[in-house]
């Protein structure tokens, strides 16, 4: 990809430096990342290509594939009755399917969100295979292998699974890689696509009980598998994946000593931004971005022990960089970065003096940050449903996409939503709606908060929009929005909402009321007790802490006593823990140390 601007190889790059940018809340001070003499270009803006029209426009088909991960929208899936159990999303039936000769063997179906279903039909195999029963028209063949497919479980990611009834793993034959072993869904659908399936062989020995595997399929290793079996070079992939195996994990937004890790920086240059070789390898090696990357250079001497923060560890980042994927386009994660790492850290309940965007229907009460709304409201083309508002030098704003956000999960998950169903008013409607509800406390008492219900259950603001009103008996509750200094929700539950759903229908209340009598009595005989033994655990950690810093800290000026005064034959102690003290005030520190073993005991 041709950028403006001419960018020659820089120096080595001098320590970060923390003036040059805000820290990120809750994060260490990330030392910016200048060079010695930067470049000019890096101020520009790349212009990302107009969009590719793909012809997918019908608003029955979701905009993406989700492959492999949950699609939190309510879409239409498709199956065949030759294989019931394999089912295809809108997006592959609309790319692949819809112009073929077997488009009227396919059933569709109005499917809610099922975080285990997932589209089979995106992947290396099935997309190989498919062509070639196209050309050859052998329908028989294809549905044998769906109804085949459909019989392995999928694989969940980097998720540790347990020996399950059924699932089976894959090793190398001749153990190229240590300990390398993908799940059957994995060899079935990368493996087998590429000349290395041959070289796997079923695990001889098995999972063992009470032992936790996880696939080695990452995303690196699925496109690295892919492109290099385009060459056929079995090395070269035995090489990049041990190498990333090898790796220590991103450590998010905690930070950890440059030294300790790889680095990686973008190009065109962005002032500040490094991304941990774990990242680097999981989201861009092997990627149509990994040459948009260099490594960065350390200076062990002057900076090998400052602390830097991977800059793939923010939200936003992510977000973006899952737009450039789908749009095979670079300019989109780098133009969204570029504003990330020059805006104020995301807001969580604090004094926010950057941009912020408010949502149009709610004003500025319920709205996203600057770095939010660059990475993942924009790139996706919702920036006209926001307003931008100048937040004051105190103003206090929390982002809805901030992890402190209570709804923060919802709002995700509506906005996955809007994004697959190019509707953006499903996400708008709930922000609407629930944004300024305060969340279900579920079990635990909450203090001047409306209610709804009767003397003998309650239903908090948040359960009653979304579950209670506008039901056949909503309107036969007594109380409507009275606030009471002490209660918690009573509707929270499956149970519950089952009960109440099962008196709308019968038209009478009378058994909610009669259980949620006794669901109170029970109430009363159990979670205030777990509570108060639950507190009293916590207590009694937090004493065993302190006790314990105690004892390291007087042990320490103990031994810094002992090293100036030189040998002496006073020691100092009592009968219980003896006389090897080398000061009268140190002492404490093995009382100190004795009653932290006593407590562990």
């Amino acid at each position: 990809m041709n950028f403006q601007g001419h960018h020659s190889r820089p120096p080595p790059l001098p320590p970060r430096n923390p003036t040059t940018r805000i820290p990120i809340t809750g994060r260490p001070v990330v030392p910016p990342l200048p060079l010695a003499s930067k470049p000019t270009g890096a101020a520009q803006t790349l212009t990302p290509p107009a969009p590719r029209n793909n012809g997918l426009d019908d608003p029955d088909v979701i905009t993406y594939c989700p492959e492999n991960n949950i699609l939190y929208a309510t879409a239409y899936w498709y199956s065949t009755p030759d294989a019931p159990a394999f089912e295809i999303c809108s997006y592959c039936f609309a790319s692949y399917i819809r112009s073929s000769q077997w488009t009227a063997k396919f059933e569709r179906q109005l499917k809610p969100p099922d975080t285990d279903r997932r589209c089979r039909f995106s992947t290396p195999r099935m997309l190989r295979l498919w062509s070639q029963v196209l050309r050859n028209n052998d329908w028989a063949y294809i549905s044998g292998y769906m109804n085949h497919r459909s019989d392995i479980m999928d694989c969940k990611g980097s998720a540790p699974l347990t020996t399950d009834v059924g699932r089976h793993w894959y090793r190398l034959k001749n153990n190229d890689i240590d300990d390398f072993a993908i799940c059957a869904a994995c060899y079935e659908d990368v493996a087998l696509a590429t000349p290395f399936g041959n070289l796997f062989h079923p695990n001889p020995i098995g999972q063992p009980a009470g032992e936790l595997w996880v696939c080695d399929m990452t995303e690196y290793s699925r496109r690295a598998m892919q492109k290099l079996g385009q060459t056929n070079n079995w090395s070269a992939f035995t090489a990049t994946v041990a190498h990333m195996m090898a790796m220590a994990p991103c450590d998010g937004t905690t930070g950890v000593i440059v030294s300790k890790r790889e680095w990686y920086r973008p190009k065109p240059y962005i002032d500040d931004m490094a991304i941990c070789g774990a990242c680097y390898f999981h989201y861009f090696a092997a990627s149509f971005m990994e040459s948009e990357w260099e490594p960065v250079r350390v200076d062990l001497e002057n900076r090998g022990w400052n602390t830097w923060v991977c800059d793939m560890s923010l939200l936003s980042m992510k977000v973006a960089y899952i737009k450039a994927m789908q749009q095979k386009n670079y300019c989109i994660f780098w133009n969204a970065a570029k504003v990330i790492l020059s805006s104020p850290p995301c807001p969580a309940d604090g004094a926010y003096r950057g941009t912020w965007y408010g949502l149009r229907l709610t004003g500025e009460e319920v709205g996203a940050c600057s770095q939010c709304y660059a990475g993942i409201v924009e790139p996706f083309g919702f920036g006209k449903y926001f307003v931008r508002a100048q937040s004051s030098s105190n103003e206090k704003r929390i982002c809805i996409f901030n992890e402190s956000a209570p709804r923060r999960e919802e709002f995700l998950k509506k906005f996955d939503d809007a994004i697959s169903t190019r509707n953006f008013s499903r996400f708008q409607d709930f922000a609407v709606r629930f944004a300024v509800l305060p969340p279900c406390p579920t079990y635990s008492l909450v203090k001047d908060r409306k209610w709804y219900g009767s003397n003998e259950f309650l239903i908090c603001e948040s359960c009653w929009e979304e579950f209670a009103k506008g039901t056949s008996l909503a309107a036969q509750l007594p109380h409507h929005g009275i606030v009471l200094s002490n209660a918690c929700c009573d509707l929270y539950s499956h149970r519950m909402r089952g009960l109440w759903n099962e008196a709308c229908e019968k038209g009478d209340m009378s058994y909610v009321t009669e259980f949620a009598k006794h669901r109170a009595t029970v109430y009363a005989q159990t979670v205030p007790r777990i509570q108060v033994i639950l507190a009293t655990i916590q207590m009694r950690m937090n004493q065993k802490k302190a006790l314990l810093i105690n004892s390291l800290t007087l042990q320490a000026s103990d031994n810094l006593v002992a090293l100036t005064k030189g040998p002496s034959c006073s020691r100092y102690g009592n009968s219980d823990i003896g006389y090897g003290c080398d000061c009268r005030w140190c002492k404490g520190s093995d009382t100190v140390q004795s009653r932290f073993e006593h407590k562990r005991r």
